[in-house]
């Protein structure tokens, strides 16, 4: 019998591939967070230094956006949070 074929109706080999594929994106999700997070904090040096506090304050702002939304989040019960 085809090895694929046996597999296909193996509850333990489906769960594993699922868990695998799972893996691979949020490594893949991770990597490219990465790579933006990069690609925006060489995008700062091209901001001209008298512009830098009014860039860093919104940065402020979209960080405390962000930590809010999540701390909701921990308040109302869910784990892992980030």
């Amino acid at each position: 019998m085809n090895p694929l074929y046996y597999n296909m109706w193996n509850y333990n080999y489906i769960q594993q591939q699922a868990q695998q594929q799972y893996h691979k994106s949020q490594v893949m999700q991770v990597l490219d967070s990465t790579h933006k997070l990069k690609d925006f904090l060489d995008s700062l040096d091209k901001i001209d230094p008298g512009y830098q506090d009014a860039a860093n304050m919104e940065f402020c702002a979209v960080l405390f956006d962000f930590f809010q939304k999540h701390m909701e989040k921990a308040k109302e019960g869910q784990q892992n949070v980030f």
